[in-house]
């Protein structure tokens, strides 16, 4: 399971004040914190401030204390350009998706970084609320990006999660359309956490225990909270009951490291 984590998007209150201010000791110890939680990547947002000077300096600020790889999350082709030419190691980036502008806008810097991508099930529609429509988005992505030589090992396909306060099923739909896009596809899948349980109470608790879900499906990578020490435990524990944890070696670590939580 990749680790993406969440803790330096903009529309994090707290993010956006440090971005405003150029705080770099916030946006530092942030960063050294959710690398040493077990993050292999860092979300990147800056889109609520002057995005594309601040992702220049978002990213400078983080690499000066660590060099973990960094995921530039944006629609905006220009800051997308800034965060690429700024970012020293390697980068994802988040996100493309069938809408035409995002499409046209943000493919032909990944083609020619030839890094990693998100692409999201949505188009000029909306975001379809069945399972069928949203493997013919994925469908057309793949073929866009086989169209565009594009190596399918580095894209990952974002079914999008919608929350539950808005449908109970729709969770449900999120699951089938991952086992879906895996079985016709083939490629890897990613989802973001905090849309699942958005306006109901406990929301750690409902995102804790549809990423296990996610993980028994076969999810690839996740946008989460590293530092949720409980979210952290789900990721061990169902990654060594679902035989992705050879001799549990990852579970008998954290255990003697003391950061299982029951």
């Amino acid at each position: 399971m990749l680790i993406i984590g969440e803790k330096l998007n903009s529309t994090i209150p707290k993010v956006r004040k440090a971005i405003k201010e150029k705080d770099r000791a916030f946006v530092q110890d942030m960063a050294i914190k959710q690398t040493k939680a077990g993050a292999d990547l860092l979300d990147v947002n800056t889109a609520m401030e002057d995005e594309v000077n601040d992702m220049q300096w978002m990213i400078e600020t983080i690499q000066q204390v660590v060099d973990t790889p960094l995921c530039i999350d944006s629609t905006n082709p220009k800051a997308i350009e800034k965060g690429l030419e700024t970012a020293q190691s390697r980068v994802m980036l988040n996100s493309i998706s069938m809408e035409k502008t995002r499409l046209e806008g943000v493919l032909p810097l990944a083609l020619d970084a030839k890094c990693e991508l998100v692409a999201l099930t949505t188009d000029d529609n909306g975001v379809p609320k069945t399972v069928d429509d949203r493997l013919a988005i994925a469908g057309r992505l793949v073929d866009t990006i086989d169209k565009n030589n594009f190596p399918q090992e580095k894209l990952y396909i974002d079914p999008l999660v919608l929350p539950l306060a808005v449908s109970s099923d729709n969770a449900v739909i999120f699951y089938q359309s991952l086992v879906e896009i895996k079985k016709q596809y083939g490629v890897k899948t990613i989802s973001g956490l905090s849309n699942v349980s958005h306006s109901l109470p406990k929301r750690r608790l409902i995102n804790r225990y549809f990423l296990a879900n996610c993980i028994n499906l076969g999810m690839d990578a996740a946008i989460l909270d590293p530092l949720d020490a409980h979210i952290m435990t789900a990721i061990t524990v169902t990654s060594l009951l679902t035989n992705k944890d050879r001799f549990s070696r990852k579970y008998l670590q954290a255990y003697r490291d003391g950061i299982l939580q029951d």
